[in-house]
């Protein structure tokens, strides 16, 4: 037979209470941040796709305004603005998979190689719905050296309110017209990503 605590029942809603108090202060800390930068947020669906569905509004926002040039620079890439939401971000998540397969020793050094392999974590990441991995943090550097993109995360941390991607491959020279990508991130729990977009 089990007695009623209430200690353990108070001690419980504190969690709960302050995991929301937290959960808000990573909130307003991102909407300050984005605010401060005059960018406004698209909130996406957290199904463990949310940094590629992100991505995808950023991409699929800057095809709609650049029909000819960007868009069919991401075509090439199997990226189709019409394709829907899904199916594009399953595509940049192939994407990632496909260039983390074909240059392992370059993408390798950002993950913890002595607790899984790489490859592992690879096959694990190819899954629809797979984001608790080391691989999501190099999924946007994957995607800004594929696409030759810039991507400009604004954070809900209070000392890193924004991190610029920019492409490392050396293989693209002209800057001037690379296209940004904002993303919007909240860092609590296992964190969150939504699409960003500057305010008009």
């Amino acid at each position: 037979m089990k007695f009623f605590n209430p200690f353990c029942s108070c001690s419980h809603r504190n969690q709960i209470q302050q995991s929301t108090e937290d959960f808000q202060f990573h909130e307003q800390q991102l909407n300050w941040n984005l605010t401060d930068h005059n960018i406004q947020r698209l909130h996406v669906d957290g199904d463990g796709n949310c940094l590629f569905y992100a991505l995808a509004e950023g991409l699929i926002h800057e095809m709609t305004n650049d029909p000819y040039q960007f868009a069919m620079h991401l075509q090439t890439f199997g990226l189709k603005i019409h394709s829907g939401l899904v199916d594009f971000a399953k595509t940049l998540r192939q994407i990632c998979v496909t260039q983390w397969k074909l240059n392992e020793q370059y993408y390798s050094q950002f993950v913890n190689t002595e607790r899984i392999s790489f490859l592992k974590e690879v096959k694990n990441f190819s899954k629809t719905g797979v984001s608790d991995s080391s691989l999501g943090d190099i999924v946007p550097l994957t995607i800004a050296n594929v696409l030759n993109i810039k991507i400009v995360i604004f954070t809900s941390v209070s000392n890193l309110s924004r991190i610029d991607i920019k492409p490392e491959n050396g293989m693209h020279s002209d800057s001037s017209s690379q296209k940004t990508i904002y993303l919007a991130y909240n860092q609590y729990g296992s964190g969150h990503y939504d699409a960003a977009h500057p305010r008009t």
